[in-house]
């Protein structure tokens, strides 16, 4: 182990043990000697993890006498929790609103008296370096991670085998042999529902427009297969179009809505931004001349037609307060049991859907 990581050690270990109570404030440490045969490590490295300790103001050092932990509460005895998010999502002209509701979920459940929040940021093929290692030096006991699909599993297998406490976000599914905890919301249900009701209400010419890169792919072809098939609809190999660039580009939307589709299937609220702009611009109303559904929203009042979504705001802060919550459990010892909760996400219908070439369903 790096002389680094053991002073890390170090520190963390001493920090666990006043935390719990073990060392109480006004209590003498044992001897650095006896601390190095505690911890299994050389003497000159306890000595340096203690002086980290002490220059936070968690110990004291009388000189002769010995080092005692501070009567006065110490922020460094805060536990430190990382919520952890790829790049993507909070790079570029479009910071994705998810990262900002789930810190609201997370603070809504755990003490800032008896937490210190950051937010870590990794691009998926670099994980461990980016975000493993940082949350090492910053003695990071327990953390929220946003998996993302593409991360190696060798490297998330190092943040398993770490001492970090984790539970994923939007993770189900994702590296079971490695038995993380994770909440996540189920967007395969919202995608059957979406386009089940389209159907229903009439509709044959749907496009679905996507992602080139989604964990989902698999999923959303087998569904337009199935539902093309079931309701005659088009060349499902046509109903499907897809956005190279991501959320950070949706200037092909508009030429995917050529066609004359009569509705349109969404994935976020940044297609749905893109949408409604290139609906005015085409001079086509909501819903008479297409009909617009999402799969997620995060942003619901900034649409020009109330859109037909679920209400992912409020699930992703619900989804951050229960993952907190369980994590809090974990690095209180409290809970050693795995989790993996997926929430309910049912589409609100709204005036953004109708009967083709009709009014809105919400009428």
């Amino acid at each position: 182990m790096p002389v680094t990581l053991k002073k890390i050690h170090v520190r963390e270990a001493l920090l666990e043990r006043i935390r719990s109570g073990f060392y109480r404030p006004g209590h003498k440490l044992p001897s650095e000697r006896q601390l190095a045969i505690d911890l299994d490590l050389s003497h000159l490295t306890v000595r340096r993890g203690l002086e980290e300790l002490v220059e936070a103001g968690v110990i004291v050092k009388k000189p002769r006498v010995g080092n005692f932990v501070q009567q006065i509460r110490s922020t460094e005895l805060a536990q430190r929790v990382a919520i952890v998010l790829p790049k993507s999502m909070q790079t570029g002209t479009r910071a994705h609103p998810v990262a900002a509701l789930m810190i609201q979920g997370t603070m809504t459940e755990l003490d800032q008296r008896d937490c210190a929040l950051s937010l870590i940021s990794y691009d998926h093929s670099q994980f461990w370096l980016d975000a493993g290692e940082a949350m090492l030096a910053r003695g990071v006991t327990g953390a929220l991670v946003w998996a993302n699909a593409d991360t190696p599993a060798d490297q998330m297998a190092k943040l398993a085998k770490s001492s970090i406490r984790t539970v994923l976000i939007h993770g189900d599914g994702l590296w079971p042999e490695l038995h993380f905890s994770s909440v996540s919301i189920d967007a395969q249900s919202v995608m059957r529902e979406a386009i089940q009701q389209l159907v229903d209400l009439g509709h044959r010419r749907i496009a679905w427009v996507s992602y080139e890169e989604t964990r989902f792919r698999g999923f959303e072809e087998n569904l337009i297969r199935e539902f093309a098939d079931r309701y005659r609809l088009e060349n499902p190999d046509h109903i499907i179009r897809r956005l190279t660039e991501g959320p950070s580009d949706t200037s092909t939307l508009p030429e995917m809505l050529d066609g004359q589709p009569t509705a349109v299937i969404l994935q976020d609220e940044f297609m749905a931004t893109a949408a409604f702009r290139t609906c005015h611009q085409k001079g086509l109303r909501v819903p008479e001349d297409l009909s617009l559904v999402a799969i997620n929203d995060s942003l619901p009042q900034t649409h020009l037609v109330p859109l037909s979504a679920p209400n992912t705001a409020a699930l992703w802060i619900d989804a951050a307060r229960r993952a907190a919550r369980h994590l809090k459990g974990l690095m209180d010892h409290d809970s050693e049991k795995q989790i993996e909760v997926v929430l309910h996400a049912p589409i609100q219908w709204r005036a953004s859907t109708g009967k083709p070439g009709g009014l809105p369903i919400s009428q």
